[in-house]
This record gives structure tokens, C-alpha cells and sequence, in this order.
């Protein structure tokens, strides 16, 4: 049986989105606290990373909860070389620097790394699927075009921290099962729903012709994790602002932002006030505790009070409960803006076109098992009805989904 070239599907063009301001939000894996923020505090608990010296670091465990269920993550170091610190006039003359292993956790660099390689997966034409059932997503891009893209978000990274960066992606391992830890001795009654890494097959490929001095413009793919391959595959994502997202400055302000388009997406004009206690958002969203719970908790704030700052929340009403003089918790009433909630509205609407422009081709509202696959000519008839269609709703008017 002859290997069949990679091929374009329905769920892949409708994962496209032309507007630059937005990008997708995959909402379990998203909200999963799956970084490790390293911190300049001294006194913060996480570091992120160590040189191995025939030992290894403990994997990082932590539960969330996710729409009222409990779930457990496991965040495994990626292993990588690294130059070592010597100073070159310590080194023998004419000999290169030496490499150390560092075992690393994925941090806020990252984070922010990813973010941005979704942002290119939605360009039109940038996803394929392969494998032997044409069941896994692909993404060919190059280094250059992801510090091109950082560059245009306001971050700045180069060439060689952008190809750890990846390397780390594809090789830190996640583990995200269902239910809470089991107790000592017992085993665990949940189920793994995911023990992959960001990125499971990555391949960073040196093109003679094309390479600069930076090595930018390298040739590159990679694959995507089995639980974000079948959000795509199931239109389990929904459009948020990429833009607010890259303008937020702390981890926790972006896992908060997410964390809001999730508990507002059934709002309709209006939002009640979004309640989360500090607690909450120091468990869920990974975010560093330091020594000094008023450290901590000064930081929550902070992360909180940036979403008011962007316009994302009108206003944030705090109650603190104190010992004494000391502030013990904060509760937090959030109130969402209407520029948020146009933009939940927004990402709410796409979701529907996409689910009704895949019904319409595969003739029954039963999610399809599958990828459906899709002949150019049809994918650039669907891209133009989707258009249309998105058009339409924004003017409260109603296009048929077919030509008929």
C-alpha cells in the first residue's frame, strides 16, 4: 500500500481564522496549570531547573479543578544540553565550551512560545494530517517566523532560546488523569486523559540554501499532543482575544483571562459578577507561592487588577479576611466589561458556524468519528462560506449554510 501524501480536513479550515487579534482556546488544556513559572524572588518555592549530576528532580504534581471535576497533572523535566558557565580563559586553549544536562521544567518563556505557535496554526493552509490514519496534525513553519510573530507581540526572543524553548515543549511529558489523588497504598480510580508532551514529534531540519547566520529560517514541523489533535478534531475550541492575551504581562493574569472566557461563555448581554477566592487561582493556575503568604497574595492581586487595567474587567471588588492585622484571604467579585463580552459573544458565534458548516457536510448532527477530509476546491468553498456566514451574524441576518 503506497504512503499517502499529508491532507487537509474540514476541522483543519475551520481552525483557521484570519484575524490576527484572536486565537484559539483549548479549554482543559489550556486551563491545566502545566508551567512552572520561575520566579527572581528568592524566597519563591519553584526555580524551574537544575543541573543533573547522576540524580534527577521530582516531577511536579498538582490538582485543578475544571468546570466543577477534579483533575491531577503530572509535569515531568525536559532534559536538554546546555553551554556551561566556564569562563574561557579556564578552559584549556582550543578546546570548545563543555555542555551540561539540565533538567528543566516548560516556564512562562514557553508558555508564551506556544501561545504563539497556535497563533500560526490558525493561518490558512498551515495544518496537515498524517500518520498511517491520518488521525495526527501537523504544522510546518521556521524559527524565523515565531520571532517574527513574538516580535510583533511585544516579546523578544532569539533564534537559539526559541529552538530550547521547542525542545523543552517536545520533551517535558504531561500526565493529566481524572478524579483526586489516590490515598497511600490505594490505586488511583481515574483515567489518564492525556500523557504526552506539547509537542511528541518535533523536527528541526537545516537547509543549506536558505539558512542566515541565525539559523532562522530553518525548516521546521512538529505534531500536536492526541488531546489537542481531538479538540480540533471535535471543534472543541473557541476563539479568544490573542491580543489581550499577549498584552497581559503575568502568567497568572493570561490563566485568569482564560479562566474567565470559560465562565462567561454563556452570557448573553449580560454577566452576573464572576466570583474566585485567591486560593483558588494560587491552586489552578501554578503560579509560584512564596515564603510570606502577603507576598503571594500581593501578586494574586496584582494579576487580577491588570484585567481591570486592559479593560478585560470593569472593576474587581475584593474582601480580605484578616487575623489580626494580617490579611489571611481574599475574595474577589470580578465584573466583566462589554468589550469582554462582545468578545465572548464573537468567539460564541464562530463556534456555531464552524459546527453547523461541518453538519451541513457530513449530512447528520453526529459528531463524525474522524477528520473528514476535504478537496482544495471544497476547502476554499467552505472558507467562503464561513465567511459569509460570520458576516451575516454580525448584521442579525441569516445566510443559508448551502447553495440550494
Amino acid at each position: 500500500m503506497s504512503k499517502l501524501a499529508p491532507t487537509s480536513a474540514a476541522q483543519l479550515i475551520l481552525f483557521e481564522l484570519e484575524d490576527r487579534s484572536q486565537s484559539h482556546l483549548i479549554a482543559l488544556y489550556d486551563l491545566a496549570p502545566r508551567f512552572v513559572f520561575v520566579s527572581r524572588d528568592n524566597d519563591a518555592k519553584d526555580k524551574g531547573e537544575i543541573v543533573t549530576k547522576d540524580s534527577f528532580i521530582k516531577s511536579v504534581r498538582r490538582e485543578f479543578s475544571f468546570r466543577g471535576r477534579n483533575y491531577r497533572l503530572t509535569v515531568q523535566p525536559a532534559r536538554i544540553d546546555r553551554l556551561s558557565a566556564q569562563r574561557k580563559e579556564d578552559r584549556a586553549p582550543g578546546s570548545a565550551p563543555d555542555l551540561v544536562e539540565v533538567e528543566i521544567f516548560p516556564s512562562e518563556r514557553e508558555q508564551v512560545v506556544e501561545q504563539v505557535v497556535r497563533r500560526l496554526a490558525m493561518d490558512r493552509s498551515r495544518l496537515s494530517l498524517t500518520g498511517e490514519n491520518h488521525d495526527k496534525v501537523q504544522m510546518r513553519f521556521s524559527l524565523y517566523e515565531i520571532q517574527r510573530e513574538l516580535r510583533a507581540v511585544n516579546h523578544t526572543l532569539s533564534i537559539q532560546d526559541i529552538r530550547e524553548s521547542l525542545t523543552i515543549l517536545a520533551r517535558s511529558r504531561i500526565i493529566i488523569s481524572t478524579g483526586p489523588a489516590p490515598e497511600p497504598g490505594k490505586k488511583s480510580r481515574g483515567q489518564n486523559l492525556l500523557e504526552s508532551t506539547a509537542f511528541p514529534v518535533l523536527a528541526i531540519r537545516s537547509r543549506p540554501d536558505l539558512v542566515d547566520e541565525d539559523g532562522g529560517v530553518e525548516e521546521t514541523y512538529l505534531e500536536f499532543n492526541p488531546l489537542v489533535s481531538a479538540a480540533i478534531r471535535d471543534l472543541e475550541f473557541k476563539p479568544i482575544s490573542y491580543a489581550w492575551l499577549m498584552k497581559l504581562k503575568s502568567p497568572v493574569s493570561r490563566w485568569l483571562y482564560n479562566r474567565l472566557s470559560i465562565e462567561c461563555d454563556s452570557a448573553e448581554d449580560e454577566a452576573k459578577p464572576v466570583a474566585i477566592s485567591a486560593d483558588e487561582i494560587i491552586k489552578n493556575s501554578g503560579m509560584n507561592e512564596w515564603s510570606r503568604l502577603r507576598d503571594t497574595l500581593r501578586v494574586v492581586t496584582a494579576a487580577v487588577d491588570a484585567l481591570v487595567d486592559e479593560g478585560i474587567l470593569d472593576r474587581a471588588d475584593k474582601e480580605y479576611t484578616k487575623v489580626g492585622k494580617r490579611i489571611d484571604a481574599i475574595d474577589y467579585l470580578l465584573t466583566p466589561s462589554a468589550k469582554f463580552l462582545d468578545q465572548v459573544r464573537r468567539g460564541r458565534r464562530v463556534q456555531r458556524t464552524n459546527i453547523d458548516l461541518l453538519k451541513a457536510i457530513v449530512g447528520t448532527a453526529m459528531r463524525p468519528d474522524g477528520f473528514v477530509p476535504l478537496k482544495t476546491v471544497d476547502a476554499a468553498d467552505m472558507r467562503g462560506k464561513r465567511a459569509k456566514r460570520l458576516a451575516a451574524d454580525s448584521a442579525q441576518v441569516s445566510l443559508p449554510l448551502s447553495d440550494d
